[in-house]
Formats: C-alpha cells, sequence, structure tokens
C-alpha cells in the first residue's frame, strides 16, 4: 500500500539530492531534469517544490538576473539525515546523468538566450555572464518564431566567436583617412 507522507518525502529527498548532485539551477532546470529522468509526477513536482520552499529546505536567489534554486543548510542536513529515503534506482538515474546536466546548466546560466513577442515581433536576448555580471548582451530582431527559437538553440555554440568578433572589430582603431 502506497504511504502518501512517505511518497511525499521521498519527492522532497530526491528533490534536494537532485540541486545537490547539479548544484543551483532554475524552476524551468529542475523541472526539465525530473521530466527527463522520470523522477517525481509533474503535478506533485509543484507541490513539493512548493513545500521544501516554504519550509526553507530551498530557497531562491538572484544570479545575473535569473531566479536560482540553492538549497539551503538545512535542506543539506535532512539530505545527509535521510538520503536512504530516497530509491536506489532513483538516485542510480541521477548519479549517472548529474555531470551532464551540471554542464547544462552551467552552459545554461552562463550563455542565456530568450526570445519573447514584442509588438508583433520576436525578440531575442543573447548574453555572456562571467561570474554573475553579464559582459556581453546582444538583442535582435528574428524574422518570426522560428528563427527566434533556432537563435536561441544556436548561441550556446556560437557565443565565444561573436564575442570575439565584436570586441575585435569595435577594439579596432580605424585605419581609413577621413
Amino acid at each position: 500500500m502506497y504511504d502518501e507522507k512517505q511518497g511525499a518525502l521521498r519527492d522532497k529527498l530526491t528533490l534536494l539530492y537532485v540541486l545537490d548532485q547539479v548544484g543551483a539551477c532554475t524552476e524551468a532546470q529542475l523541472l526539465r531534469i525530473n521530466d527527463a529522468l522520470s523522477l517525481i509526477d509533474p503535478f506533485q513536482f509543484f507541490i513539493v517544490l512548493g513545500e521544501l520552499k516554504e519550509s526553507r529546505f530551498i530557497e531562491e536567489r538572484l544570479n545575473a538576473g535569473e531566479k536560482l534554486l540553492w538549497m539551503t543548510e538545512d535542506g543539506k542536513s535532512s539530505l545527509e539525515m535521510f538520503q536512504d529515503e530516497i530509491w536506489p534506482s532513483k538516485k542510480m538515474r541521477i548519479d549517472h546523468v548529474s555531470k551532464e546536466w551540471k554542464a547544462i546548466i552551467r552552459e545554461e546560466l552562463q550563455i542565456p538566450a530568450s526570445w519573447i513577442k514584442k509588438d508583433g515581433r520576436y525578440v531575442v536576448t543573447m548574453k555572456l555572464i562571467e561570474g554573475e555580471q553579464p559582459i556581453f548582451d546582444l538583442s535582435v530582431t528574428a524574422a518570426d518564431k522560428q528563427q527566434a527559437i533556432e537563435f536561441c538553440e544556436r548561441w550556446p555554440k556560437h557565443a565565444s566567436f561573436i564575442y570575439k568578433t565584436v570586441m575585435e572589430k569595435l577594439g579596432e582603431p580605424d585605419n581609413a583617412a577621413p
């Protein structure tokens, strides 16, 4: 028989374990990890996450304009005391992909790209972040929604080249005579 309290406890510990393994991340990133690994029912995910925030096991902090979820000291202590309650199969799935997700999250947080529809146009904002400060911020208008999505998807691969090119071109003295 399924014990709801025990299940909720395991779900909370599972999310704490994910945060412990991958580090601070956005709510959307945590949800993507949860969905990719089929850890917790998506509806239950939001309930559990809300309870973890309410009980101050997880807190939100701003980092370069992004709200990140961080595990608090109370969250760490609880995880240490009760992590044996997490299903071993779930821990193995998390352990198996945590390094990969950590790299994805780091890249997304250091090289973010997003788009919005504004006045009938698709405005794409792409950034490079070093530490907690943006060092490069570029906004362009895409022809349509699909192109905006493609710009966001391609940004991480091309960000360093675009940044370097812009800095070189803007930093070069003009050789042309007036």
